[in-house]
C-alpha cells in the first residue's frame, strides 16, 4: 500500500528552487502582477478576523434605498438575500426573513408614502425578528471608476446591526461610525463601453451586487485576505 502523504525529496527541492527563482525575478515582473501570486503560494493568503459576531437569532437583512441609488428594486433583494444565504450556509444564522418580505412590510407600513418611512425597529418587530442587518447603498457606479486594467464598477453601502431585544444598535459603534460601517465592493469589467445591450448591463449590475453581498457578509466571519482572481485582473465566473 502506498503512503499518499510521503513526499519525494527531489521533487520538493525542485519546487522550492522554482519558487525561489520566481521570487528573485519578481521585481522585474511587478508590472505583470506576479508578486502577489508568489506570496500567495509561499505564505498562503492570510485571513481577516470577523469584525462583529452576530447573535444567532431570527434576523432580517433589510436593504433600504430611500434615495433610489440602485437602478432596479430587484438589486435590493439580491443584496439582502445574498447576505442571508451566505450567513446561513456558514451556520452563523439559523433563521432569516427574506428581504423581499421586509421591503413589502416597510412599504405597507409607510402607506406607500416615501416621506412616511417606518423605523427599522418597527419593521423588524413586524416580521417577528430579534435582529436587523440594515444596509443602505450610497454609491452605485458602473462607468466612473477605473484602473490600469480597465473599468471597475463600484458599489458602496453602509451597514448597521440592531439588536431589537436590547433595543440598541450593536455594530458598528455609533461614536466612531455614526452612519454605519462603510463597505465598498468592486468588480473588473472589460465589456462595458460603447453600445451595450440592456441584458449585458443587467448582468454587470447583478455581478456587482452579488459582490457587495459577499463583502457585507464577510464582516461577520473570518475570511481569506487575498482574492487572487481580482488581484490578477481575471474575471471570476
Amino acid at each position: 500500500m502506498h503512503d499518499r502523504t510521503k513526499t519525494n525529496p527531489m521533487k520538493t527541492a525542485r519546487v522550492l528552487l522554482s519558487l525561489g527563482a520566481l521570487a528573485l525575478s519578481a521585481p522585474a515582473l511587478t508590472s505583470c502582477n506576479i508578486v502577489t501570486p508568489v506570496a500567495y503560494v509561499i505564505e498562503g493568503p492570510g485571513q481577516i478576523e470577523a469584525e462583529f459576531t452576530l447573535a444567532d437569532k431570527k434576523t432580517v437583512v433589510f436593504v433600504d434605498d430611500p434615495r433610489n441609488i440602485l437602478p432596479r428594486s430587484a438589486l435590493l433583494t439580491a443584496i439582502g438575500d445574498g447576505v442571508s444565504f451566505d450567513l446561513m450556509e456558514r451556520e452563523i444564522l439559523s433563521s432569516t426573513v427574506s428581504t423581499a418580505q421586509a421591503i413589502s412590510v416597510a412599504r405597507s407600513m409607510s402607506g406607500g408614502d416615501a416621506r412616511n418611512l417606518a423605523s427599522i425597529e418597527k419593521i423588524g418587530r413586524a416580521l417577528d425578528c430579534a435582529q436587523v442587518i440594515h444596509i443602505q447603498p450610497f454609491i452605485f457606479d458602473l462607468y466612473g471608476r477605473s484602473d490600469s486594467q480597465g473599468l471597475r464598477p463600484t458599489i458602496s453601502v453602509r451597514v448597521k446591526v440592531l439588536d431589537l431585544d436590547a433595543k440598541a444598535r450593536v455594530f458598528p459603534a455609533a461614536e466612531s461610525q455614526p452612519e454605519g460601517r462603510e463597505v465598498m465592493a468592486t468588480i473588473r469589467e472589460t465589456s462595458l463601453g460603447g453600445a451595450m445591450s440592456r441584458s449585458n448591463i443587467i448582468a454587470v449590475e447583478d455581478r456587482l451586487v452579488q459582490r457587495a453581498a459577499l463583502e457585507v457578509s464577510r464582516l461577520f466571519y473570518k475570511h481569506d485576505r487575498v482574492d487572487l482572481g481580482e488581484n490578477l485582473g481575471t474575471r471570476r465566473r
